[in-house]
């Protein structure tokens, strides 16, 4: 069902198929079910060959956006997951309405603890 599902295809459909088309494809999602979802390798590959992959860099711009989300403007609690959603035009404006908030309570502490800004920690030059 997920292959049928995946593919947009009527599963009665996929019934209809050759045996051994559809033995090919329920062969190759067992397979992709064996393989890690972190780093996309499957345990047999390693014993096969304990050299089989070599970890490198790789920058992925959407990884960078969700790292500095989290280290920068997350207040979420353990085990919150990051998620990347389209930018639509409401998302947007939410945005702006969240850095507008975040902002004037930045201002607010500022002044509150005589921060920048503070008419006491004003340099005068007289």
């Amino acid at each position: 069902m997920s292959y049928c599902y995946e593919q947009g295809i009527p599963h009665s459909k996929f019934l209809t198929w050759d045996p051994e088309d559809k033995a090919k494809v329920l062969a190759y999602t067992m397979e992709q079910n064996l393989r890690c979802t972190m780093c996309g390798t499957a345990q047999w590959e390693w014993e096969e060959n304990k050299f089989a992959f070599t970890a490198v860099d790789e920058f992925c711009r959407g990884c960078y956006q969700k790292a500095m989300y989290k280290d920068t403007e997350s207040n979420s609690l353990p085990g919150t997951n990051v998620r990347l959603v389209p930018t639509t035009p409401i998302l947007k404006a939410k945005m702006v309405v969240s850095a507008r908030k975040r902002a004037s309570a930045k201002r607010k502490r500022d002044e509150d603890e005589g921060g920048p800004g503070h008419p006491d920690q004003r340099r005068t030059d007289s």
